[in-house]
Order: structure tokens, then C-alpha cells, then sequence
């Protein structure tokens, strides 16, 4: 109830008592962020000519009294252009879905670094076929395995702790210190590592340190848009890596161990040995990798988050018309969903990698610009 004026607003009995629903935005920092047009909204009103006040009306209302002073009011045409409550401004969006994407981006260089250099300790030949192979993919994705650590890494990293400085008031106080850590760890590793065995247990240690952060967010972070920017970037990454290493990996014509280094790549060992009563093929990888809607390493269960995250973004409605977005979306979860490893060749996996990328950008052009 209105100490002023005695006007009463239901409170639902579930918020009765409490605080924690409310949350107060700021407005300078909102502003200077940027607000896309999905974030605003439009409000009717009537200027009362017996005090003054503006009273806003509601679109089916078009008569009623002032609440402050009981006269009669007919609605006008004026209205008002406001901020949306809860909205995200733009550009912090941004920041966290870059911010999920450089993070899961170091976490797979990680991975990549960690598999080529365990590779090379148990064959000490880095002319090996195998070897070879996934250094030149590596190598097609920026990732440069003669450095220690590899630039594309500390590159990463860097971005991410840029990325996470603008929305620095979004996530805890200890994802923030372990970010930081990890990013001077990392730089700090090319003082005197050398390859193989040592290389490959460094970017181990850094794996531990960045799933722990990946675990403070999931379990820290408020769940409104910004959490569902930031989870959609890390699934478009994972995706995007995922089909890529597939493509390479489990190419008929690839090397001898190239899906069993695939399968470690995607942290699956356990799950293919629960899952195949057989050694590692083809049909086998591909369907774990690519195909598994319980599998978080899988390209579909990636899609199925981004699906069910997009369903929830500003403009969406889970029960009205499609967006674009969300179209799009559905239309490749769909089709990826109805494959079958043996239709799924290196140059599907390629056209689906170009599908993923796409939807950063048509995501990006929505709310970002």
C-alpha cells in the first residue's frame, strides 16, 4: 500500500516477506552501455489537468481516475519510451556472450595443446603421422604447438579477462580472482617448459583451474539474459571446435589413433567405453561427438542448450510466433537431430561448423548492434 495516495499493489504470496526479487539497475551505466530497441518499451499516458500527474494507462484501459487526485481521466495519444525493467544494455550483453566464448575458446586449446604434446611424450617423434595430421589442423585454427604456451591461449585468456572487466559487477568476486589467476598462470608457463610430458601436464593443471571457474559461474551467477548470453557463447564455441576436430579427426583418411585422440580431445573416454562394447570407429565417434543429446561434448547437446536459451532471449516468446534467431536455431538442432554418423561426412561436419558460426553472427546483428 501507498503511503501517499493508498493505492494497493497485490504482491504474490511467494515474493510475501522478501526482498530478493527486487533488484536495482543502474541507470548512468545502463545508458552508457547502450540499449537496443528489444530492450525499451512503450507506455501510454495522460497528463492530469486537475494536479499535473502522469498517469500511465495500460492497453485495454481508457477511462479512469487520477490516482492522486480522483479526477476523471480519458487517455490521450501521448506516450513514453522507458527502459524495459530487467533490461540487459547491450553492450554488457556482449561482454558475457564474448566472455563465455574466449573462456570455452582457451579451454579447448588447452585440450588441443594437452593431447598433442601427451602424443608426442609417448612417441618422442613429432614428424609421426598422427602427429603431423593434428598439428596442421592446429594450425588452421591459430594454434601455433611450437610455443610454450601457445599464443593463441594467452590470447584467449587475455580477451576473456577484458571481456569480463566491463561486467565486472555480474558474476562473484572469486570467478573474478580465478580468471585473473589463470590468465597469469598461463602467461607465466614459457619459462623453461619443455615439450611433451611436462607441456602436457602444465595444460592439465590449467584445465582444473578453468573448469573451476566455468563451476563457480554455473553455480554463482544469477540466471537472467546475461547468464543466457554467456552460456550461449560457450555452447557456439564448443560446437564450433567440436565439428571442426571431428572433421579432421574422423576422417576416413586420417592416421592410425586419430579417434581415439579425438575421443580424449572431447573428454569421452569413460562415456565411449560405457556406451560401446567396442574399440573406438568411425560410426562410434561421431555418434558420441556429434550425435549424443546427453553427451555436454556432444555438437547436439550443445544445440539443445542454445535452443532452450534462445527461447528466453528479449523479443522471444516461447509460445508465439518463431524469431529469426530462434528459428534459425530449431532449423539446426533439427537437422543435425535426424543424422546419422554414417550421412555425417567431414564435409557435413564442415557445412555444420559454417551453420554454427553463422548463428554468432545473426545473434550479434539481433542484440548487439
Amino acid at each position: 500500500v501507498c503511503d501517499h495516495c493508498g493505492a494497493e499493489n497485490r504482491v504474490p504470496d511467494e515474493m510475501a516477506g522478501t526482498t530478493d526479487h527486487l533488484r536495482e539497475n543502474d541507470y548512468e551505466r545502463a545508458i552508457a552501455g547502450g540499449l537496443s530497441d528489444l530492450m525499451e518499451e512503450e507506455t501510454r499516458f495522460s497528463r492530469c489537468d486537475n494536479c499535473g500527474a502522469e498517469i500511465e494507462f495500460s492497453d485495454e484501459v481508457h477511462a479512469t481516475e487520477c490516482a492522486f487526485c480522483a479526477a476523471p481521466l480519458v487517455t490521450g495519444t501521448g506516450t513514453h519510451r522507458r527502459i524495459k525493467p530487467a533490461a540487459l544494455p547491450s553492450r554488457a550483453g556482449d561482454n558475457l556472450f564474448w566472455l563465455g566464448r574466449y573462456v570455452e575458446r582457451a579451454e579447448g586449446v588447452m585440450r588441443f595443446t594437452r593431447a598433442w604434446h601427451a602424443r608426442l611424450a609417448e612417441t618422442a617423434d613429432p614428424g609421426s603421422p598422427l602427429l603431423e595430421h593434428f598439428r596442421a589442423h592446429l594450425a588452421g585454427i591459430g594454434i601455433d604447438i611450437a610455443e610454450a604456451p601457445p599464443g593463441a591461449l594467452t590470447d584467449a585468456l587475455r580477451s576473456a579477462v577484458t571481456s569480463a572487466s566491463h561486467v565486472r559487477d555480474r558474476f562473484s568476486t572469486d570467478g573474478w580472482t580465478v580468471l585473473n589467476d589463470l590468465a597469469a598462470e598461463a602467461a607465466d608457463l614459457g619459462r623453461g617448459i619443455a615439450p611433451g610430458d611436462e607441456t602436457a601436464r602444465a595444460m592439465g593443471a590449467l584445465l582444473r583451474r578453468i573448469t573451476g571457474f566455468s563451476g563457480l559461474v554455473h553455480e554463482n551467477m544469477y540466471r537472467f539474459t546475461g547468464w543466457r548470453f554467456l552460456s550461449i557463447g560457450r555452447a557456439l564455441e564448443r560446437s564450433i571446435a567440436v565439428a571442426g576436430a571431428l572433421a579432421v579427426l574422423a576422417d576416413p583418411e586420417a592416421p592410425e589413433g586419430a579417434l581415439d585422440l579425438a575421443v580424449e580431445i572431447g573428454d569421452s573416454v569413460m562415456s565411449h567405453r560405457r556406451r560401446y562394447a567396442v574399440t573406438t570407429t568411425r560410426e562410434t565417434v561421431v555418434d558420441l561427438l556429434a550425435l549424443d543429446a546427453m553427451n555436454p561434448r556432444a555438437i547436439l547437446y550443445q544445440l539443445s542448450e542454445l535452443r532452450d536459451h534462445a527461447a528466453f532471449l528479449p523479443g522471444a516468446d516461447p509460445l508465439g510466433p518463431l524469431t529469426e534467431l530462434t528459428r534459425a536455431v530449431l532449423q539446426l538442432h533439427t537437422g543435425l537431430a535426424i543424422q546419422t554418423p554414417n550421412r555425417l561426412d567431414d564435409m557435413s561436419l564442415r557445412a555444420l561448423q559454417a551453420e554454427v558460426e553463422g548463428l554468432s553472427d545473426l545473434l550479434s546483428e539481433t542484440y548487439f548492434r
